[in-house]
């Protein structure tokens, strides 16, 4: 009969362990009948560092709890995992997932986005959980209607704009951060990302960017009569001054390192995955541009024709996937949604774009196309 308990059964196995990037690893088979098997995995840290995101935090993130170890004693994060998990790449994924993460996530604290730290350094004392915990501003209002309104700043990068305002009254005193993707909409792993976040809301007809809709984040102005240096406005606007050149990147990095876990059935974020009905193929013989959609933004969930070629080959491929599209029809070519692309697991993802959502391949043959994968 199971428990709940991943450290005891009626019999236990070790079946495979590893150590890799500073984490032990052991996978324990639990078997509590003659045909009843769970597969665990405990993991044991064991460097951290004096500042930031620490290990222990991001198995947290990836589902692992920390409690009493009969096989690292006397503690370990344990999680369960599926029975034929290949423990060496998995444990390898984790590694290589962990610095981009923490790399998104020094940049996204330059913008004042700060990611909780659930765990910290207390499994590394013997101690409980001192990790950061990050209380999010919640508005009254909806952080764009106020009977003061000012726009302040405004700034883009190569994928986003963004724009600054002061709000004051009906409740708010601070600055909305308005963002706005300049190819929409974004993917589902983009949204979880910023719910992973957290703090950020949608506004459907946002006057700074023409009334469309943008992500917002209120930040509450803090003022201490006693102390003039206690106030935040200097923050709040060296924190949106950041956003030009470290937002993006903050977010690719997170998306790049849930792409490293995704093939492993692992993840810190929510990706709900929109189940849409795709439509049928039109007929082969048929190559008729399909008038008016080639302008449609975002991914479009069918293609004309997909452009397949090596690094070699890009700029006669871009080349032509512009003429392509200008004559109206839908083309896939990765240069035309790099946003769209983030946190993709590209393997799985482009079998599909090339193998069902599109009518027609064109490959750009070449020594190095034949040799890559």
């Amino acid at each position: 009969m199971r428990t709940n308990d991943l450290h005891s059964a009626l019999k236990t196995t070790v079946v495979a362990e590893v150590t890799e990037a500073g984490i032990h690893y052991k996978q324990v088979r639990l078997q509590h009948g003659k045909d009843d098997f769970l597969d665990t995995l405990h993991a044991r840290p064991s460097s951290f560092t004096t500042a930031g995101i620490q290990t222990t935090d991001f198995l947290h993130f990836l589902g692992f709890s920390r409690s009493a170890c009969a096989f690292h004693s006397p503690e370990c994060y344990c999680r369960t995992i599926l029975p034929a998990q290949d423990l060496a790449s998995l444990a390898k994924a984790i590694g290589i997932a962990f610095e981009k993460f923490k790399s998104g996530a020094r940049a996204l604290e330059n913008c004042g986005l700060f990611i909780n730290q659930p765990e910290g350094w207390g499994f590394f004392y013997g101690k409980p959980a001192s990790g950061r915990s990050v209380h999010l501003a919640n508005p009254h209002g909806n952080g764009h209607v106020a009977p003061k309104s000012e726009r302040t700043k405004e700034s883009e990068d190569t994928f986003f704009r963004f724009v600054f305002t002061w709000i004051d009254g009906a409740g708010d005193k601070g600055w909305t951060t308005h963002y706005r993707a300049k190819h929409m909409p974004l993917s589902t792993q983009f949204q979880a990302a910023l719910d992973f976040i957290g703090g950020f809301s949608w506004f459907q007809d946002c006057p700074e960017f023409d009334f469309e809709g943008c992500w917002w984040r209120f930040t509450p102005f803090r003022a201490d009569d006693q102390d003039v240096f206690n106030r935040n406005t200097e923050y709040a606007h060296q924190y949106f001054d950041a956003h030009a050149t470290q937002f993006s990147q903050g977010l690719e990095q997170l998306l790049a390192a849930h792409a490293d876990l995704e093939p492993h059935s692992f993840s810190f974020l929510s990706v709900r995955e929109a189940v849409e009905a795709r439509p049928i193929l039109p007929s082969r013989q048929s190559i008729e541009p399909r008038k008016g959609t080639s302008s449609r933004p975002g991914l479009p969930q069918r293609f004309d024709v997909a452009l397949s070629f090596a690094g070699t080959e890009r700029q006669h491929a871009e080349e032509l996937a512009k003429q392509v599209r200008d004559a109206g029809f839908e083309v896939f070519y990765d240069g035309f949604y790099p946003e769209q692309l983030w946190g993709k697991d590209l393997v799985s993802f482009f079998d599909r774009i090339y193998r069902k959502d599109s009518r027609f391949c064109v490959m750009f043959v070449s020594h190095e196309y034949a040799e890559r994968m």
